[in-house]
Order: C-alpha cells, then sequence, then structure tokens
C-alpha cells in the first residue's frame, strides 16, 4: 500500500489542483516545512502509488521523524488521516471537509483578549478568522493569553500596524514549538534577541547588508550558536567568504562548514581558498566515472572535502576513480568506499597504491601456480589470497616448504583444503625447510622453483583492479 493516497471522494471528484480553500485557510499559518510535505504528498498522490517515506525524505531533506510529526500536524487540522503507523500510511481529505470541521471557539471568555489585541494591532480590525488564529495558540498549543499578547506587540512594534496576522501567528507558533508558552518564557526569549542583536547586525554587514535583523533571521542565529555552537568569529568568515546575500543560503553555508567539521577561522579559510581547485577536481573525478553533473558542490561538499582531509592528493584521487571505472564502478558512492577502504589500509598515495598492486599481483602469480599444481584451474579470490598470507606471513613458511606441500596434495578430494591441512601440521611441527617438512609428511615429490617474476607495470587489467578492491575488501577492518 502507498504511504500516501487519496481518499475515494477526492478521486471520484477527478481534481488534482490545489483547493483555494487550502490556500486561503491553511498555507497562512502553516509552519516551517509544512506546506513542502503537504504539496509534495499531493503530486506523490497524483503521480504514482508506489511511493514511500523515503522518497520523502530524500526528496525533501527533511528527517523522517519531522515528516511523521508534520502528518500528524495536518490530521489535527483535518485535511489527512494517519491510517497507519507502521507501516506508516497517509490520506489525503477534501480540503472542504476540513473547512467544516473547524473547531468553534467559546469568543465571551476572550472579550478582554479581543480587546487587548485590537488595541495593540491599531487601526487594521481583525477578522473573526484572524482572532481564532490567537485562539488556536492559547486553546491547542497551551500557550498563555499574557504570553500571545507580548508577541502581538513585540511583532507590531518590530513591523508596523500592518503587519499581517498571519506573521505574528507563525512567530508564536515557532516559539511555541521552542516551549515559549508563558510570559516570562516570552520576556527570556526577547532578553535572548536583544543579547545577540549586535551580533546579527555584524553578520548582516559582512554580508554587506545594511538593515536591521528580522526575527527569523534571530532564530536562524541562535540556532547557529546553541545547536551548531558556531562561534561569532567563524560565522562571520563564512559570511564573508561565502559572499551571499541571504540567512537562507548563509544557513546552508554554515551547516556544511558545521558538517564538515571546520572549527576555526584558518580552516575556514582553507576550505573556501581551496574551492576552485576542488571543483575542478570533481569536473575531473565525475569525467572520470563517466558521470554528469550540473552543479558540483554536492560532490565537493559530500566527497572530495572529505578524501582530502583523509590526506588523499588530487593524484591519488584520480587514479582511484580511473581504476574504479575500469572495475565497473561508476559510482560516487562506490568510489567513496574504495577511498575509505584503501584510507584503513594506509594506502593513501598513488605510488603505495601501486605498491601494494604489485605485491598482490605477484601474490596472485604465486597462489595461480599452486592452484596449477592442483589441478585447480580457475580465477584466484580473497579467500586464496587470505590463505597464502596466513600460509607465508603468520605461519612463516617458505615458498619452498609450500610447493613440496603442493606436491602431496595434488590429485587429492578437495586439494587446496588437504594443502591448507598439510601446512597448519607444518606450523604446529616447527617446520622451517623442506628437510623438516618431509621429516613430518613422508612423501616425496618434487617442487617447481618459484617465480621470482615482479609486477612493475603500472597497468592493470580488469582482473587486476577486482583483485585489488576485493583484496581490500576482504581485510576491512
Amino acid at each position: 500500500m502507498a504511504f500516501c493516497e487519496f481518499s475515494s471522494e477526492v478521486i471520484s471528484g477527478n481534481s488534482v489542483n490545489i483547493d483555494n480553500l487550502f490556500i486561503t485557510h491553511f498555507l497562512p499559518n502553516a509552519p516551517d516545512n509544512c506546506v513542502k510535505v503537504y504539496m509534495y504528498g499531493l503530486y506523490k498522490c497524483t503521480t504514482s502509488k508506489d511511493n514511500t517515506i523515503d522518497d520523502f525524505t530524500r526528496a525533501l531533506n527533511i528527517a523522517r521523524d519531522d515528516i511523521i510529526s508534520i502528518f500528524y500536524y495536518w490530521q489535527e487540522q483535518g485535511l489527512v488521516q494517519v491510517i497507519d503507523v507502521d507501516p506508516i500510511i497517509i490520506r489525503y481529505m477534501p480540503v472542504k471537509n476540513a473547512i467544516q470541521k473547524i473547531k468553534k471557539y467559546n469568543v465571551d471568555k476572550y472579550t478582554s483578549f479581543n480587546l487587548s489585541v485590537q488595541e495593540i494591532i491599531g487601526k487594521k480590525m481583525l477578522t473573526p478568522r484572524e482572532f481564532e488564529e490567537f485562539y488556536y495558540l492559547i486553546e491547542n498549543l497551551k500557550m498563555d493569553k499574557d504570553a500571545v499578547l507580548r508577541i502581538v506587540d513585540y511583532c507590531v512594534r518590530l513591523k508596523g500596524e500592518n503587519i499581517a496576522v498571519s506573521y505574528i501567528v507563525a512567530v508564536a507558533k515557532n516559539w511555541a514549538y521552542d516551549g515559549v508558552k508563558t510570559v516570562d518564557d516570552v520576556v527570556n526569549r526577547l532578553a535572548e534577541q536583544d543579547r545577540i542583536s549586535g551580533d546579527v547586525v555584524q553578520v548582516l554587514k559582512s554580508m554587506g547588508i545594511k538593515r536591521s535583523a528580522s526575527i527569523d533571521e534571530y532564530q536562524v542565529f541562535l540556532t547557529w550558536e546553541k545547536d551548531l555552537e558556531m562561534s561569532l568569529e567563524n560565522i562571520i568568515e563564512i559570511a564573508k567568504k561565502s559572499k551571499v546575500k541571504n540567512f537562507k543560503l548563509l544557513d546552508e553555508k554554515i551547516k556544511n562548514c558545521y558538517a564538515m567539521k571546520l572549527q576555526s577561522v584558518k580552516e575556514i579559510d582553507d576550505y573556501f581558498s581551496m574551492q576552485d581547485g576542488m571543483l575542478k577536481l570533481a569536473k575531473a573525478v565525475v569525467k572520470s566515472l563517466g558521470l554528469w553533473y550540473d552543479d558540483l558542490t554536492m560532490v565537493v561538499d559530500t566527497y572530495i572535502t572529505q578524501w582530502l582531509q583523509l590526506g588523499f592528493d588530487d593524484e591519488t584521487i584520480l587514479k582511484i576513480a580511473e581504476l574504479s571505472f575500469k572495475s565497473s564502478v561508476r559510482t560516487l558512492d562506490g568510489m567513496n568506499t574504495r577511498v575509505n577502504n584503501l584510507f584503513k589500509q594506509g594506502l593513501i598515495t598513488s605510488e603505495s597504491i601501486d605498491e601494494y598492486m604489485g605485491d598482490i599481483v605477484k601474490n596472485d602469480e604465486c597462489i595461480v601456480k599452486i592452484l596449477t599444481g592442483l589441478g585447480i584451474n580457475r580465477k584466484v579470490n580473497s579467500t586464496d589470497r587470505n590463505l597464502y598470507k596466513t600460509w607465508l606471513f603468520t605461519w612463516g613458511l617458505g615458498e619452498d616448504v609450500i610447493e613440496y606441500a603442493v606436491t602431496l596434495s595434488t590429485n587429492k578430494y578437495m586439494p587446496m583444503q588437504y594443502l591448507n591441512k598439510i601446512l597448519a601440521q607444518y606450523h604446529s611441527a616447527g617446520v622451517k625447510t623442506v628437510d623438516d617438512a618431509k621429516k613430518v609428511v613422508c612423501v616425496s615429490g618434487t617442487s617447481q622453483p618459484a617465480s621470482n617474476k615482479s609486477a612493475q607495470s603500472r597497468e592493470y587489467t580488469r582482473s587486476e583492479l577486482d583483485s585489488l578492491f576485493d583484496d581490500i575488501k576482504e581485510i576491512e577492518i
């Protein structure tokens, strides 16, 4: 069953347009992201029954729990029904039904409150519907009447008597969701805004903006200060370097810097100084992978910056991109997995990757010889490599001893396992030479000389590349 769907009443109406009643009654006062989620759900209802909440989180960049909370908000408004919780299923309802179900408040108990609000607002006469918006704050969001009056007074002083009631209500709702519901809470919030007013002005000036800060901008700044623990010095530096002209774009830049753990002015300066170079590198990487992006900013912020912070240089990153493409890994996520696995093995330079590849190729040649000696005709796999490393490095057996054991394992049932068993016995017995081995297992045989061939070429085949990445994956910590 789809995450979002129409009720039968909506389907029978054959309408996929946005109802004007939604725009006039619900849109103006909806909290942040609520309209976005509602509209996207409406779109998914009309385009496909095959949609999930994961589609919403990816498309809207909103957390799953927040989306669910938003749909509960719309259910409270009467616009949707939460049909089920696990898995969550949402059903859209006709807007006109929600309008009919709007709660009727006892106006008599708000006589004094109404007079106070109207006096603060001034000459513009409020409508019954606008008064009901304030009643909603008091009865549904549990705000004190005097707290609401304080917010009305603050907004009017800030914006003037022509301020829209929807703006005042939106501010009050946001504050209520932050726990600001009493007079003391409002006083503390206003004192907090007074405390940061000079800081916000400095941020605006650093952006080349000469005006007073809005309520929304104060709120965004508090988020940077409290949730991100971003210092004013760093905020101003990001504002100057990013050269954006509004708080929304600056908010994105600051959150990017926070995600990348840029916690000093120097780190921020270095990051923005490297932007041009990182964009060029990102362009080269996506080209090597056979991809195309109109905007490479995401590639830089999500991948390139992380790889550079791990210690990889441009040359090595491009080399890994080319190797990934040749081994049919042609996505940024796939390449990212390879980069992280190489990092865990300490392979962060082009030379170290070449050297490690050379060791794998050399070992594979020896393993192929072992397989051939056992009468096995197949490609080398990760299990073979792990066994070979165990014999050679963990158990300390020489290649000549391994070759001798191969001659004893030929034509045996499951010869690779038979060989491993013999070598385990040699390890337990402390065998170091072929003569020692002959004393443990009294079977004669001849051995082929070990290959001294080493891999010098830096041109790798598809099979060799698969070997590199398979090997790295197998020993991943």
